[in-house]
């Protein structure tokens, strides 16, 4: 969460302080009188990268909360992810479906668009938590490129980003409402995306509670 990220994200805006790090956003205080969460991924086209649609595989998708005790619960966890292809600046929601399927490992898979953010959660969807209760969040994903036959690592490596993230939404049954009913928790770490299954995690752990951070999580 303090380094830059390994590629910028096409689309963004560059008043958007995401576009080149990782950010924290209502953190460890959701507002009041919010009760649910999900986390989230999203990927995007490399800036500068030509433009390309790629398939990716998702999987192991986890959000876990700790507790003011140092407890590290595990609140969502799914290879069953469902998204969207989203304006890269997200504005107004706009959105199309995506090409979502199942790969040969039974994990969530996407064909991506190089002009739009692939935005995923778990099909699931929201789950409740106690605000009392909380002392950070974790989120993570694992994830790959598959290449089209005859493609090598060499042609399909670094062309996307992927971030994984989570909002406080008002209600478990709430839908997007111009955020008014939600609120971003924090963003993670644009990272390249190859043909190698990767980690990539979110968390607003601080320092103190690092052992449980380490401890008790592994990807």
């Amino acid at each position: 969460m303090h380094m830059p990220n390994e590629g910028r994200p096409s689309g963004v805006p560059p008043s958007y302080s995401w576009q080149t790090q990782p950010v924290v956003q209502a953190g460890n205080s959701p507002p009041a009188g919010f009760h649910a969460i999900t986390g989230w991924g999203q990927i995007f086209l490399v800036a500068g990268a030509a433009p390309v649609s790629l398939n990716v595989s998702l999987r192991n998708f986890r959000t876990y909360l700790l507790s003011t005790s140092g407890k590290l619960q595990l609140i969502q966890s799914t290879n069953t992810l469902d998204g969207a292809q989203f304006n890269p600046d997200y504005q107004g929601n706009i959105n199309i479906p995506a090409d979502i399927r199942l790969d040969s490992g039974g994990y969530t898979s996407v064909m991506t668009n190089p002009k739009a953010a692939f935005h995923f959660w778990p099909t699931a969807g929201k789950v409740n938590f106690d605000s009392s209760n909380l002392a950070g969040i974790l989120v993570a994903v694992e994830a790959r490129i598959n290449p089209a036959t005859g493609q090598t690592a060499a042609e399909v490596d670094n062309r996307y980003v992927l971030s994984v993230g989570a909002d406080y939404w008002a209600g478990v049954n709430s839908v997007w409402d111009n955020y008014r009913s939600s609120a971003g928790v924090a963003v993670g770490r644009f990272q390249f995306l190859t043909t190698e299954w990767q980690c990539f995690t979110m968390t607003t752990i601080f320092a103190r509670n690092r052992t449980a951070q380490t401890t008790l999580f592994s990807c």
